[in-house]
């Protein structure tokens, strides 16, 4: 009875350093997503590092970024030394210098307009109060100039413009064919866990064409896929960024980048693209994208490296509540 009893004893311990061994090896498995997911998500897969909690934003771009407001005249004055992660919780942004100083402002198309900043103001960020940036007034006469169709503007003049063509603008021959390689691209991207969206079709919810190097063409677009539930439709969006050689006829793209994210159709955060750009210092393309979800938005800034990938360089703080 008692050898009996002390086996028994040993064969219960190494089942629990067994547990416990089996337990430890799953947490490991499930580590830190590498963006939050949005609330009352099914899924939120982002497939490529996200910045460190410190802003990367590239200083040769100017000390700040201006997104467009409500009109041509009206823009939000974004400042990127803060991170959601490093703003303190009490903040005054003054934007009143910029007052005189003249905006290049840039289109999805390229470079519209160079215009002086009438006005400018500041906010306060305090506590959990809900936060946005301070605005300014441009010289634009009406929304029906030239400067109409602006995205992002700079103070710094050695930003210059990449020029983005819309699917839209292309030749059904030639938007088919594009929408086609999109969809295959999307398709044969090996992180595709989820089990709600399987076999669903993609749709290009939107796509454009640049050229990041020369002899390159790039290609950046957002693929939807829908589950139609009467009380809670779930989307699930691939944004991706794909080039190919211009070297050979018929080269095929490939991935540079990309993140895929899903859940409720209200509550996800989608990703619109706002700008191509040239900065110096070294010089290459980025993109300037707007991260929308149900109750805030925040900028990012991607950029392509010397080796062709693409990484996030800096996100904004997110506003709103």
């Amino acid at each position: 009875m008692s050898a009996a009893y002390g086996l028994g004893m040993q064969r219960a311990m190494q089942c629990i350093v067994l547990v416990a061994l089996l337990a430890s090896c799953e947490r490991s498995r499930q580590a830190t997503p590498t963006r939050t997911p949005p609330p009352n998500a099914a899924e939120s897969v982002a497939t490529q590092p996200t910045p460190s909690p410190a802003t990367q934003w590239d200083s040769s771009a100017g000390p700040v970024v201006l997104a467009r407001g409500p009109s041509a005249a009206n823009a939000w004055v974004v400042f990127p030394d803060y991170s959601d992660s490093t703003v303190p919780d009490t903040l005054q942004l003054d934007a009143s210098t910029l007052r005189g100083d003249s905006v290049s402002l840039v289109s999805r198309s390229g470079v519209v307009d160079r215009v002086p900043v009438i006005s400018a103001g500041s906010k306060e960020w305090a506590g959990d109060e809900c936060v946005e940036w301070p605005t300014a007034t441009l010289g634009v006469a009406r929304d029906t100039s030239r400067s109409a169709g602006w995205t992002v503007g700079f103070i710094e003049q050695r930003v210059s413009a990449v020029g983005l063509d819309s699917l839209d603008g292309m030749s059904g021959t030639d938007s088919a064919r594009l929408a086609a390689d999109l969809t295959r691209l999307a398709s044969a991207l090996p992180d595709d866990t989820s089990r709600t969206f399987r076999g669903i079709p993609f749709s290009v919810r939107y796509a454009y064409r640049f050229q990041p190097v020369a002899g390159t063409d790039g290609v950046v677009a957002d693929l939807v896929r829908r589950l139609n539930q009467e009380a809670s439709p779930l989307e699930q969006h691939t944004f991706l960024i794909a080039e190919r050689s211009t070297a050979t006829a018929d080269t095929a793209f490939h991935v540079a980048y990309h993140e895929r994210v899903g859940g409720l159709e209200e509550a996800i955060e989608t990703t619109d693209v706002l700008a191509a750009v040239r900065l110096p210092s070294p010089a290459h393309v980025g993109l300037f994208v707007l991260r929308e979800g149900q109750d805030t938005n925040a900028y990012a800034l991607l950029d392509r490296q010397a080796d062709g990938s693409w990484r996030v360089r800096w996100t904004s703080v997110h506003t709103g509540c």
